[in-house]
Protein backbone atom coordinates (compact mmCIF):
# COMPACT_ATOMS: atom_id res chain seq x y z
CA UNK A 1 0.00 0.00 0.00
CA UNK A 2 1.07 3.59 -0.61
CA UNK A 3 0.58 5.70 2.23
CA UNK A 4 -0.30 9.73 0.87
CA UNK A 5 1.94 12.09 2.91
CA UNK A 6 -1.34 14.06 4.00
CA UNK A 7 -3.11 11.98 6.05
CA UNK A 8 -6.70 12.68 7.20
CA UNK A 9 -7.22 14.26 10.85
CA UNK A 10 -9.77 14.68 13.51
CA UNK A 11 -12.09 12.61 11.29
CA UNK A 12 -15.46 12.56 13.68
CA UNK A 13 -16.33 9.67 15.56
CA UNK A 14 -13.09 8.39 15.87
CA UNK A 15 -10.59 8.78 19.41
CA UNK A 16 -12.30 7.07 21.77
CA UNK A 17 -10.49 8.74 25.08
CA UNK A 18 -11.00 5.86 27.54
CA UNK A 19 -8.73 3.13 28.61
CA UNK A 20 -10.47 0.61 27.33
CA UNK A 21 -8.79 -1.88 30.22
CA UNK A 22 -9.66 -5.10 28.41
CA UNK A 23 -7.78 -6.62 31.50
CA UNK A 24 -10.60 -5.62 33.87
CA UNK A 25 -13.60 -6.88 31.68
CA UNK A 26 -13.45 -10.45 33.27
CA UNK A 27 -13.13 -9.66 37.03
CA UNK A 28 -16.65 -9.65 38.18
CA UNK A 29 -16.38 -8.25 41.42
CA UNK A 30 -14.39 -5.41 39.81
CA UNK A 31 -17.15 -4.37 37.45
CA UNK A 32 -20.08 -5.11 40.51
CA UNK A 33 -18.40 -3.13 42.63
CA UNK A 34 -17.79 0.23 40.03
CA UNK A 35 -21.48 -0.11 38.95
CA UNK A 36 -22.12 0.76 42.41
CA UNK A 37 -19.59 4.11 42.62
CA UNK A 38 -20.85 7.92 42.80
CA UNK A 39 -18.28 8.37 39.77
CA UNK A 40 -19.71 5.99 37.57
CA UNK A 41 -21.33 7.31 34.48
CA UNK A 42 -24.01 5.34 33.00
CA UNK A 43 -24.61 6.61 29.35
CA UNK A 44 -28.55 5.21 28.66
CA UNK A 45 -29.49 3.87 24.69
CA UNK A 46 -32.36 3.45 23.69
CA UNK A 47 -33.01 1.91 20.49
CA UNK A 48 -29.88 2.47 19.24
CA UNK A 49 -30.58 5.69 20.06
CA UNK A 50 -28.05 8.30 22.47
CA UNK A 51 -29.86 10.77 25.12
CA UNK A 52 -28.65 13.93 23.90
CA UNK A 53 -29.62 17.67 25.16
CA UNK A 54 -29.97 20.36 21.79
CA UNK A 55 -31.01 23.50 23.41
CA UNK A 56 -30.07 25.91 20.23
CA UNK A 57 -30.80 28.81 22.69
CA UNK A 58 -28.34 27.87 25.51
CA UNK A 59 -25.87 25.39 24.31
CA UNK A 60 -23.54 26.39 21.28
CA UNK A 61 -22.39 22.42 21.32
CA UNK A 62 -24.92 19.80 21.87
CA UNK A 63 -24.55 17.40 24.83
CA UNK A 64 -24.69 13.69 25.63
CA UNK A 65 -26.33 12.75 28.81
CA UNK A 66 -24.56 10.72 31.18
CA UNK A 67 -25.86 9.82 34.58
CA UNK A 68 -23.99 9.52 37.94
CA UNK A 69 -24.88 8.18 41.77
CA UNK A 70 -28.86 7.35 42.62
CA UNK A 71 -30.27 8.28 39.09
CA UNK A 72 -27.26 5.70 38.15
CA UNK A 73 -28.27 3.40 39.90
CA UNK A 74 -32.14 4.23 38.78
CA UNK A 75 -30.96 3.79 35.14
CA UNK A 76 -29.71 -0.04 36.20
CA UNK A 77 -32.23 -1.25 37.70
CA UNK A 78 -34.56 -1.05 34.39
CA UNK A 79 -31.77 -1.65 31.97
CA UNK A 80 -32.29 -4.91 29.37
CA UNK A 81 -28.05 -5.28 29.67
CA UNK A 82 -25.04 -3.73 30.92
CA UNK A 83 -21.67 -2.88 28.51
CA UNK A 84 -18.40 -1.66 30.31
CA UNK A 85 -17.12 0.60 28.17
CA UNK A 86 -13.82 1.62 30.05
CA UNK A 87 -11.84 4.18 32.66
CA UNK A 88 -11.46 7.78 32.34
CA UNK A 89 -8.30 8.09 33.10
CA UNK A 90 -7.95 11.89 32.68
CA UNK A 91 -10.39 12.67 35.00
CA UNK A 92 -10.61 10.78 38.55
CA UNK A 93 -10.64 7.18 36.87
CA UNK A 94 -14.94 7.49 36.64
CA UNK A 95 -15.45 4.02 35.11
CA UNK A 96 -18.34 4.35 32.11
CA UNK A 97 -20.89 1.52 31.49
CA UNK A 98 -23.79 1.69 28.18
CA UNK A 99 -27.54 0.99 29.53
CA UNK A 100 -29.75 -0.39 27.09
CA UNK A 101 -32.98 0.90 28.23
CA UNK A 102 -34.68 -0.30 24.79
CA UNK A 103 -37.26 -3.07 26.42
CA UNK A 104 -39.29 0.32 27.52
CA UNK A 105 -41.48 2.09 25.58
CA UNK A 106 -40.10 6.04 25.33
CA UNK A 107 -42.56 7.75 27.45
CA UNK A 108 -41.42 5.39 30.48
CA UNK A 109 -38.52 7.18 29.92
CA UNK A 110 -39.39 10.52 30.22
CA UNK A 111 -38.75 11.32 34.22
CA UNK A 112 -34.70 10.53 32.86
CA UNK A 113 -34.88 12.53 30.20
CA UNK A 114 -35.40 16.05 31.00
CA UNK A 115 -35.14 18.03 28.09
CA UNK A 116 -33.27 15.90 26.32
CA UNK A 117 -34.49 13.36 23.55
CA UNK A 118 -33.09 10.18 22.06
CA UNK A 119 -31.65 10.71 18.98
CA UNK A 120 -30.04 9.08 16.28
CA UNK A 121 -26.67 10.34 16.62
CA UNK A 122 -26.42 11.23 13.24
CA UNK A 123 -28.33 14.31 14.18
CA UNK A 124 -25.98 15.56 16.57
CA UNK A 125 -22.56 14.05 16.02
CA UNK A 126 -21.65 16.58 13.44
CA UNK A 127 -22.05 19.71 15.91
CA UNK A 128 -20.38 17.56 19.40
CA UNK A 129 -16.91 17.62 20.03
CA UNK A 130 -15.05 14.70 18.91
CA UNK A 131 -14.13 13.42 22.00
CA UNK A 132 -18.03 13.01 22.91
CA UNK A 133 -19.34 11.81 19.37
CA UNK A 134 -16.66 9.14 19.47
CA UNK A 135 -18.12 7.39 23.27
CA UNK A 136 -21.77 8.33 21.70
CA UNK A 137 -21.36 6.32 18.84
CA UNK A 138 -19.35 3.65 20.94
CA UNK A 139 -21.81 3.04 23.33
CA UNK A 140 -24.56 2.90 20.10
CA UNK A 141 -22.18 0.25 18.52
CA UNK A 142 -22.43 -1.97 21.67
CA UNK A 143 -25.89 -1.66 21.78
CA UNK A 144 -26.66 -2.57 18.09
CA UNK A 145 -24.25 -5.72 18.56
CA UNK A 146 -25.91 -6.73 21.21
CA UNK A 147 -29.21 -6.47 19.84
CA UNK A 148 -28.40 -8.68 16.48
CA UNK A 149 -26.65 -11.76 18.60
CA UNK A 150 -29.34 -12.70 20.70
CA UNK A 151 -29.28 -16.10 19.53
CA UNK A 152 -26.33 -18.20 18.17
CA UNK A 153 -25.57 -18.47 14.64
CA UNK A 154 -24.21 -21.52 15.07
CA UNK A 155 -27.16 -23.40 16.53
CA UNK A 156 -29.73 -20.90 17.40
CA UNK A 157 -29.55 -21.06 20.94
CA UNK A 158 -29.87 -17.94 23.61
CA UNK A 159 -26.51 -16.50 24.11
CA UNK A 160 -25.15 -15.13 27.62
CA UNK A 161 -23.57 -11.80 28.03
CA UNK A 162 -19.62 -12.27 29.43
CA UNK A 163 -17.06 -10.26 30.11
CA UNK A 164 -18.29 -7.01 30.70
CA UNK A 165 -20.74 -7.07 27.61
CA UNK A 166 -17.85 -7.77 25.20
CA UNK A 167 -18.43 -11.28 25.22
CA UNK A 168 -21.59 -13.19 24.35
CA UNK A 169 -21.52 -17.30 24.98
CA UNK A 170 -23.75 -19.89 23.79
CA UNK A 171 -25.76 -20.86 26.50
CA UNK A 172 -26.25 -24.71 24.94
CA UNK A 173 -23.05 -26.21 26.50
CA UNK A 174 -23.04 -28.67 23.88
CA UNK A 175 -21.89 -25.59 21.45
CA UNK A 176 -20.27 -23.07 24.07
CA UNK A 177 -19.69 -21.25 21.18
CA UNK A 178 -17.88 -17.74 22.19
CA UNK A 179 -19.40 -14.31 20.05
CA UNK A 180 -17.81 -11.13 20.34
CA UNK A 181 -17.87 -7.68 18.80
CA UNK A 182 -17.05 -7.46 14.96
CA UNK A 183 -17.33 -4.69 12.72
CA UNK A 184 -17.57 -4.94 8.88
CA UNK A 185 -14.73 -3.46 7.19
CA UNK A 186 -15.71 -1.22 3.92
CA UNK A 187 -13.55 0.96 1.42
CA UNK A 188 -14.60 4.15 0.65
CA UNK A 189 -12.44 5.77 -2.39
CA UNK A 190 -12.03 9.38 -4.17
CA UNK A 191 -11.34 8.68 -7.57
CA UNK A 192 -9.20 11.92 -9.53
CA UNK A 193 -8.04 12.17 -13.02
CA UNK A 194 -5.79 14.80 -13.95
CA UNK A 195 -6.71 17.73 -16.39
CA UNK A 196 -7.43 21.24 -16.52
CA UNK A 197 -8.51 23.22 -13.41
CA UNK A 198 -6.28 20.62 -11.55
CA UNK A 199 -8.11 18.05 -12.66
CA UNK A 200 -11.40 16.09 -11.51
CA UNK A 201 -12.76 13.65 -9.13
CA UNK A 202 -15.90 11.64 -9.41
CA UNK A 203 -18.69 11.72 -7.82
CA UNK A 204 -22.16 9.55 -7.65
CA UNK A 205 -25.75 9.63 -6.64
CA UNK A 206 -27.96 6.64 -5.35
CA UNK A 207 -31.45 6.60 -5.40
CA UNK A 208 -32.01 5.99 -1.94
CA UNK A 209 -29.69 8.63 -0.63
CA UNK A 210 -31.13 12.14 0.39
CA UNK A 211 -32.32 14.18 -2.35
CA UNK A 212 -29.59 16.25 -4.24
CA UNK A 213 -26.25 14.25 -2.41
CA UNK A 214 -23.66 13.35 -4.13
CA UNK A 215 -20.70 11.38 -2.87
CA UNK A 216 -17.52 9.55 -3.68
CA UNK A 217 -17.96 5.54 -4.39
CA UNK A 218 -17.95 2.67 -1.30
CA UNK A 219 -18.29 -0.81 -0.79
CA UNK A 220 -17.46 -3.63 1.68
CA UNK A 221 -14.18 -5.75 1.29
CA UNK A 222 -15.56 -9.24 0.60
CA UNK A 223 -13.59 -12.24 1.92
CA UNK A 224 -10.11 -13.26 0.54
CA UNK A 225 -9.88 -9.72 -0.50
CA UNK A 226 -7.01 -6.70 0.52
CA UNK A 227 -8.34 -3.08 0.62
CA UNK A 228 -6.32 -2.24 -2.24
CA UNK A 229 -8.31 -5.03 -4.27
CA UNK A 230 -11.60 -3.97 -2.72
CA UNK A 231 -10.86 -0.30 -3.55
CA UNK A 232 -10.09 -1.63 -7.53
CA UNK A 233 -13.30 -3.58 -7.88
CA UNK A 234 -15.98 -1.81 -6.51
CA UNK A 235 -14.61 1.14 -8.80
CA UNK A 236 -14.50 -1.15 -12.13
CA UNK A 237 -17.94 -2.69 -11.03
CA UNK A 238 -19.85 0.61 -10.21
CA UNK A 239 -18.56 2.99 -12.74
CA UNK A 240 -16.66 0.77 -14.73
CA UNK A 241 -12.84 2.87 -14.11
CA UNK A 242 -9.53 1.17 -14.03
CA UNK A 243 -8.02 3.22 -11.31
CA UNK A 244 -3.95 2.72 -9.89
CA UNK A 245 -1.67 4.48 -7.12
CA UNK A 246 -4.37 3.75 -4.51
CA UNK A 247 -3.75 5.55 -1.37
CA UNK A 248 -4.81 5.30 2.20
CA UNK A 249 -5.86 8.48 3.48
CA UNK A 250 -7.72 7.68 7.34
CA UNK A 251 -10.53 5.32 8.50
CA UNK A 252 -13.72 6.23 10.69
CA UNK A 253 -15.91 3.76 13.19
CA UNK A 254 -19.32 3.80 11.45
CA UNK A 255 -21.77 2.33 13.72
CA UNK A 256 -24.48 2.29 11.60
CA UNK A 257 -25.23 -0.60 12.02
CA UNK A 258 -21.42 -2.04 12.47
CA UNK A 259 -18.91 -1.04 10.10
CA UNK A 260 -15.37 0.41 9.69
CA UNK A 261 -15.05 2.67 6.86
CA UNK A 262 -11.33 2.61 5.10
CA UNK A 263 -10.67 6.14 3.05
CA UNK A 264 -8.51 5.53 -0.07
CA UNK A 265 -7.99 8.23 -2.86
CA UNK A 266 -7.31 6.44 -6.33
CA UNK A 267 -5.89 7.78 -9.64
CA UNK A 268 -8.23 6.80 -12.90
CA UNK A 269 -6.62 5.27 -15.74
CA UNK A 270 -9.89 5.77 -17.77
CA UNK A 271 -12.32 8.60 -17.85
CA UNK A 272 -15.22 7.32 -19.72
CA UNK A 273 -18.10 6.19 -16.72
CA UNK A 274 -20.13 3.23 -17.10
CA UNK A 275 -22.61 3.37 -13.97
CA UNK A 276 -24.19 -0.18 -13.06
CA UNK A 277 -27.59 0.90 -12.48
CA UNK A 278 -28.30 -1.48 -9.71
CA UNK A 279 -25.64 0.91 -7.90
CA UNK A 280 -25.94 3.77 -8.71
CA UNK A 281 -28.37 6.38 -10.45
CA UNK A 282 -25.98 8.86 -11.59
CA UNK A 283 -22.00 9.44 -11.19
CA UNK A 284 -20.20 12.14 -13.30
CA UNK A 285 -16.41 14.12 -13.30
CA UNK A 286 -16.38 17.28 -10.85
CA UNK A 287 -13.93 19.88 -10.91
CA UNK A 288 -13.17 21.59 -7.48
CA UNK A 289 -14.48 24.52 -9.01
CA UNK A 290 -17.88 23.13 -9.76
CA UNK A 291 -18.31 21.00 -6.17
CA UNK A 292 -17.94 24.33 -4.60
CA UNK A 293 -21.03 25.59 -6.73
CA UNK A 294 -23.14 22.78 -6.25
CA UNK A 295 -25.42 23.99 -4.26
CA UNK A 296 -26.45 26.65 -7.09
CA UNK A 297 -27.39 23.66 -8.31
CA UNK A 298 -29.57 22.45 -5.37
CA UNK A 299 -26.83 20.20 -4.86
CA UNK A 300 -24.73 19.12 -2.12
CA UNK A 301 -21.70 16.88 -0.62
CA UNK A 302 -22.10 14.62 2.52
CA UNK A 303 -22.70 15.91 5.78
CA UNK A 304 -19.70 17.17 7.86
CA UNK A 305 -19.64 13.81 9.85
CA UNK A 306 -18.24 11.54 7.22
CA UNK A 307 -15.17 10.51 6.06
CA UNK A 308 -16.51 10.89 2.42
CA UNK A 309 -17.06 14.58 3.07
CA UNK A 310 -13.59 14.88 5.08
CA UNK A 311 -11.72 13.22 1.93
CA UNK A 312 -13.59 15.66 -0.96
CA UNK A 313 -12.69 18.64 1.47
CA UNK A 314 -8.96 16.96 1.51
CA UNK A 315 -8.94 16.74 -2.24
CA UNK A 316 -10.65 19.76 -2.91
CA UNK A 317 -7.97 21.69 -0.44
CA UNK A 318 -4.54 19.81 -1.74
CA UNK A 319 -3.70 21.86 -4.87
Amino acid sequence: MVYGTAMLEDICYSGVTLDRAADLRRDEKWLVETLRRDTTRIIPMWREHNLILMDEETLATPQPVTFTGPHALGILQIAEHVTFLGIDRANGEAAYYAADLSAKEEPELSPIMGRAQFLNIRQAGGLMTRPDAALMTYARGMATWHKTHQFCGTCGSPTEMKTGGHQRTCSNTECGREHFPRTDPAVIMLVERPGPEGGACLLSHKSIWPQGMWSILAGFVEPGESLEDAVIREVKEEVGIDVEDVRYMGSQPWPFPASLMLGFVARAKNVDIKIDPNELEDAGWFTRDQIARLDEKGLRTPNKDSIARHIVDHWIEDI
